[in-house]
């Protein structure tokens, strides 16, 4: 049965001699494993449908465990993104929290805007890449049946914390630039989604671990 989904190239892992299985985030599918053979020859057509971040149409072929490439068309590569190591590293982090929180085959929608918004504002630098980061982050913890509150985490939270990441959580990416946030409410904010994400989660998110070196 042939299934035409648009989404996002999560990761990525190299197959037998020239094949790849793609993992993509998809609106109609959830998470789908994904097939790609010979996609490591030079000749493939589609090679350049086959690494993460790709955001396209795909049309797919479901197998018996697997979905099978058939065809894809490019919406956005987010060139400008994978050109800066910073928000390389930014973007990574969002494609591996989605993969950490999400079950195959499990369709989650507003996760799914939620990663595709962010990854676009990251290209733009309209909005500081720190902000963008929380507000991804408090956004996937609350569609994943968390909450930030004082009795999820066990240090104190002030209220500063507390309205920032109600106002985060009920607004648009675009409000969030226009909030007004002392430095210390952001790092207070950033040590509590920290905590709750290493937490909740069965695996705890490494991509960050690279800004420590820049």
């Amino acid at each position: 049965m042939q299934v035409k989904a648009k989404g996002i190239v999560i990761k990525t892992m190299d197959y037998k001699e020239k094949d790849k299985i793609l993992w993509i985030f998809t609106e109609e599918l959830g998470k789908v494993s994904v097939l790609c053979k010979g996609a490591r020859s030079p000749k493939y057509r589609y090679q350049f449908m086959t690494r993460p971040m790709i955001f396209g149409d795909f049309l797919l072929f479901k197998g018996k465990s697997l979905y099978n490439f058939n065809e894809g068309t490019l919406i956005h590569g987010f060139s400008e993104v994978t050109s800066s190591l910073e928000l390389l590293t930014y973007a990574s982090y969002f494609l591996e929290m989605i993969d950490i929180v999400t079950l195959d085959e499990e369709v989650q929608p507003y996760l799914y805007r939620n990663l595709v918004t962010a990854l676009y504002l990251l290209e733009s630098e309209a909005i500081d890449v720190e902000v963008i980061t929380l507000v991804y982050e408090i956004k996937l913890i609350t569609l994943t049946g968390y909450r930030i509150g004082r009795q999820s985490v066990p240090f104190a939270v002030s209220n500063e914390a507390l309205q920032a990441a109600e106002f985060f959580l009920r607004n648009e990416y675009t409000k969030s630039a226009d909030y007004q946030m002392e430095p210390a409410v952001k790092a207070e904010l950033q040590r509590i989604t920290s905590f709750i994400i290493k937490d909740s989660y069965q695996r705890k998110p490494k991509s960050l671990d690279m800004l420590k070196y820049m």
